[in-house]
């Protein structure tokens, strides 16, 4: 495995630089980290762990995830991350079920009794007693490197199973990024390690032989605090959702003057509005906006593209880039025959980073992934159940989910186009639209919300002159019944719009 390769060779080169420093005062050297995941290895190994099967590190940000997380590559098994505060605990005992793990190292108080933990404290004894991995055992090719469990349509979360190659070729790709130089670099962290956007600035800051600065939990919820970490972090490469920047450009100290180290604001996850970044242009006029585009099932992204002021002040949306070196994207309906350019249609990805497909779930691997050749070479394919097209010059559009489509009097509606419209209106930070049921059935739809200028009339008012702008772009079976404003909408633990709260509000 590449990866492993490079971070040796910090750990050689830059013993003494801290490979990960956390807001919540944690620290640890490439040197420390190295020692700590050959230990981790070693015990694994002593264990007699059958080859490729999972391993579960469950925790928060704490050093001692990254060391486990190395040490079961190292032996030739793929960790699965569980983040204590973003995964609820009987989702976390649904993973551990589904996996099996021999054992769990738990570096917090965790949920799964009758399971074999390997706790913090002997975390820390099996990493002062020391020992080897054995080179020959790490993961490679197509050997699985870790699964991320994501929602499923069921209600059970599905593991996504990312292998070794898949890894590098993501790595190699995403260092290029924005064009700058990452070699020594602070890479800010704020997903958690168990949602995959977490994999981008994981990968390259230890590639790289930088530092990844994670933000804690406690440090998020409190945003003076959270304004002081990032004062105080040195970040030159900022990676998160766009919800996360809107959450801190509401505070107006958040500018140059107090993150001057940023080059580059790199994201995914969700959708990148005009708003977003001309605010933030506005106020890190020397730093790089880039926007990217994929699903955990194709290793975290696999589009690109350098955010300009003529995107930005464009009346169209964001787009998402063109592909990377060794995917395809392409636009098929719903029997998988490929769309002209500019139409709309599923967006399905060809590529060297597309997953092997769902941990023990065949039904559903068979039917999201497939096989396809590209450039000569046998590839994976992956259904994304995204909705997009591609222009004249190779640019993704997403619009949205296709998912959120819903019925609503006989009307098929697209939530995402209805959220696209109102983006463009003026005056609007972020916005996410919802259906509201009535004894089971979709009975209207709620805009929530969030004013990127103050707002002079009452919200009755507002949503009135909203209702009227959108009137001469929509139909109105499409008009929201309800528009309500918030300060910020709220995020799930993975930094994304929690949807399923706003239609509960």
């Amino acid at each position: 495995m590449e990866y492993l390769e490079h971070v040796e060779s910090n750990a050689m080169a830059r013993p003494d630089v801290h490979a990960i420093v956390t807001s919540s005062g944690q620290c640890a050297t490439f040197e420390w980290l190295w020692n700590a995941s050959e230990a981790i290895a070693s015990f694994i190994d002593r264990h007699d762990v059958p080859s490729g099967q999972p391993i579960i590190v469950y925790g928060h940000k704490d050093p001692r995830m990254l060391a486990c997380f190395h040490g079961c590559l190292k032996s030739g098994h793929p960790y699965v991350p569980i983040d204590r505060y973003s995964v609820p605990d009987d989702r976390a005992r649904n993973i551990a079920s589904q996996v099996n793990a021999p054992f769990i190292f738990a570096i917090e108080e965790h949920p799964f009794d009758g399971c074999n933990v390997v706790c913090k404290q002997e975390v820390d004894d099996i990493i002062a007693c020391g020992g080897a991995s054995d080179r020959g055992q790490w993961v490679s090719g197509e050997d699985v490197a870790y699964i991320i469990f994501t929602s499923g349509s069921t209600g059970v979360p599905k593991g996504v199973q990312v292998t070794s190659d898949c890894f590098d070729n993501f790595c190699k790709w995403a260092l290029d990024l924005g064009g700058v130089e990452k070699t020594g670099k602070v890479f800010l962290n704020q997903a958690p390690f168990s949602f995959d956007l977490s994999v981008y600035e994981v990968a390259m800051s230890l590639w790289v032989g930088g530092t990844l600065y994670c933000l804690a939990k406690e440090t998020q919820e409190d945003m003076k605090a959270m304004m002081e970490a990032l004062a105080s972090s040195n970040t030159a490469i900022w990676v998160s959702t766009p919800s996360f920047a809107d959450m801190c450009l509401v505070n107006k100290g958040f500018d140059e003057s107090l993150v001057p180290s940023i080059e580059l604001f790199l994201f995914c996850g969700e959708t990148l509005t005009n708003e977003t970044v001309k605010r933030l242009m506005e106020r890190f006029p020397n730093a790089i906006v880039m926007n990217t585009y994929g699903p955990t099932e194709s290793t975290v992204a696999v589009t690109e593209v350098i955010v300009s002021e003529a995107m930005a002040n464009s009346p169209n949306p964001i787009p998402c880039g063109i592909a990377r070196p060794g995917t395809r994207i392409a636009i098929c309906d719903a029997d998988g025959s490929e769309l002209p350019v500019g139409e709309y249609g599923e967006i399905v990805i060809q590529g060297d980073t597309v997953a092997l497909g769902y941990y023990g779930r065949p039904d559903l691997t068979e039917r999201c992934f497939g096989s396809s050749v590209l450039n000569g070479v046998p590839v994976r394919t992956y259904r994304t159940g995204d909705e997009g097209r591609l222009d004249d010059e190779g640019f993704l559009h997403y619009r949205g989910r296709l998912d959120l489509q819903i019925k609503l009097n006989g009307f098929r509606i697209e939530l995402g186009d209805i959220e696209e419209n109102l983006r463009k209106l003026p005056g609007i930070a972020s916005v996410a639209v919802v259906p509201a049921y009535r004894n089971g059935k979709i009975a209207h739809l709620v805009a929530h919300v969030v004013s990127s200028n103050e707002r002079t009339e009452s919200d009755f008012r507002e949503g009135l002159k909203l209702k009227a702008e959108l009137e001469s772009v929509l139909p109105h079976y499409m008009i929201p019944r309800k528009f309500v404003f918030h300060d910020k909408l709220p995020m799930t633990g993975n930094g994304k719009i929690d949807r399923k709260l706003l239609a509960i509000l």
